[in-house]
């Protein structure tokens, strides 16, 4: 009698299982709350560490539990939005064959000679580190780019993990550095009333180290897997579809097709240059796309009906990873409405009084990486665990800078690991299950978490600052 053989629980079943947990938990867990304020200076709702107390429980019973699913579609609409765009914008571009010429030119230019192809896989890895860490390039502009990468991957002799690695998590580590992220150590910093990226210097030696740290960990599987294909983590999973045939390897890189890249390229560039100098955010980014679509549909003289098709075709190809983004929000929705957030953060915070300030700065880090799985948002999360690790960062002794840094670290880092993140919606569009996903990433997870706690031990005794 054959057995049957075990599915891997798909990515809403798994998100819709956490949702039911936290729904559990705001039956089992005392509701709590802090008082809130509006900072004058900059309008940002606060909290204030001093006033938490417990109020009457309000848990979720199993309707409420749905609506609170339809509240995190509805408070995840721009990112939901911005990915639409993104999606719609990458597959008419994609339409044109400008990205498959491109490809397919790379390929001949690096055939041959692994030495090149490896060099072009760390060019890439290290610009979108470095970009990454500005805050003006993150998961949702390059998650739509993620097939284009496993092409690269593929058509290299790598697998389609090779393609994430080398386009998605290092945005993943750069945006976990932040040099000079707005979003995140821009927001951390101003809560904890430090000047804007102050200790820029230490923060830039984190996004070398853990740069290399990713190169390193990825070309050693890389040239492990092309010696042997069957130690691929996706070993099995049909590919084909996703793989350079012979039609797009002779794919011609004609003017035309230079002039979409060159329309796509400069778009990016405004891109990150409103997102860093004119304060731009989801909604301009969203924008910038259509923009692009419309110049490029111009450009490659498409017929306006038959450009609307192509954009509804690639906006039917955002709408899993839109999902995801608004169910992983609804757990958020769910511990709102329970009224059992701040609770947990209370209970883990004050696990941190008496102990010293090393062992203090890696409660913080646990702390703050367990946040994240609750408050996906990395500004949202600052708003709301700096107002508390502030001021214990004060009692305890501790240089602000260090608790910032904590956050920094946990909210960052673990963006690759949690499902409620956007790394669910690269694997998804790779076609790498989750469970080939994680056998990739905990042992590198494993090692990013002990450099972090070695950056953190060396930031106390040297209080940085």
């Amino acid at each position: 009698m054959n057995k049957k053989k075990r599915e891997i629980p798909h990515a809403l079943v798994i998100l819709f299982c956490i949702i039911i947990v936290a729904t559990i938990a705001t039956w089992i867990i005392p509701a709590g709350t802090y008082d809130t304020y509006v900072d004058e200076a900059t309008g940002r709702t606060l909290v204030d560490p001093t006033t938490f107390h417990y109020v009457d429980k309000t848990p979720v019973g199993p309707f409420k539990m749905f609506t609170c699913i339809q509240d995190g579609l509805i408070g995840a609409a721009s990112i939901t939005f911005l990915i639409f765009s993104a999606f719609s914008c990458m597959y008419l571009i994609q339409e044109t064959g400008a990205i498959d010429a491109a490809i397919a030119w790379m390929i001949k230019k690096t055939k041959g000679s692994t030495k090149y192809a490896d060099i072009v896989i760390i060019l890439i890895m290290i610009v979108f580190s470095v970009w990454g860490s500005t805050g003006t390039f993150s998961y949702e502009e390059v998650v739509a780019f993620v097939p284009i990468f496993v092409a690269v991957a593929l058509a290299l002799g790598y697998d389609a993990m090779v393609g994430v690695a080398i386009s998605v998590i290092p945005v993943g580590i750069g945006f976990a550095s932040a040099t000079v992220n707005p979003f995140t150590i821009g927001v951390a910093q101003s809560i904890a009333e430090l000047p804007m990226f102050s200790g820029i210097g230490y923060r830039i030696i984190i996004l070398v180290v853990m740069t290399l740290l990713l190169i390193v960990y990825t070309m050693f599987y890389a040239k492990r897997i092309r010696k042997d294909p069957s130690k691929s983590v996706v070993t099995g999973i049909d590919m084909g579809d996703m793989a350079m045939n012979d039609e797009k390897m002779n794919a011609e890189l004609t003017g035309v097709r230079k002039l979409t890249l060159l329309v796509l390229f400069v778009g990016i560039l405004c891109m990150a240059y409103g997102l860093l100098k004119m304060g731009w955010y989801v909604n301009q980014c969203s924008a910038i796309f259509m923009v692009i679509s419309v110049i490029v549909a111009l450009v490659n003289r498409w017929h306006p009906n038959y450009t609307a098709k192509v954009l509804i075709d690639g906006l039917s190809k955002g709408v899993f990873s839109a999902l995801i983004v608004g169910i992983g929000r609804s757990v958020l929705s769910v511990l709102t409405a329970g009224n059992i957030i701040h609770t947990v953060i209370h209970a883990c915070v004050s696990l941190l009084d008496g102990l010293s300030l090393y062992i203090s700065s890696i409660g913080m880090l646990i702390f703050q990486t367990i946040l994240n799985f609750l408050i996906p948002s990395g500004s949202g999360q600052a708003a709301v665990a700096m107002p508390i690790m502030t001021p214990i960062a004060d009692i305890i002794g501790m240089n602000r800078q260090i608790a910032v840094l904590a956050f920094q670290f946990g909210d960052g880092f673990s963006n690759l690991l949690w499902p409620t993140g956007f790394m669910v919606i690269a694997c998804a569009m790779a076609k790498i299950p989750l469970s080939k996903y994680y056998k990739w990433l905990l042992p590198f997870y494993g090692l990013c978490f002990i450099v972090q706690v070695i950056f953190l031990e060396i930031a106390v005794a040297i209080g940085y600052n």
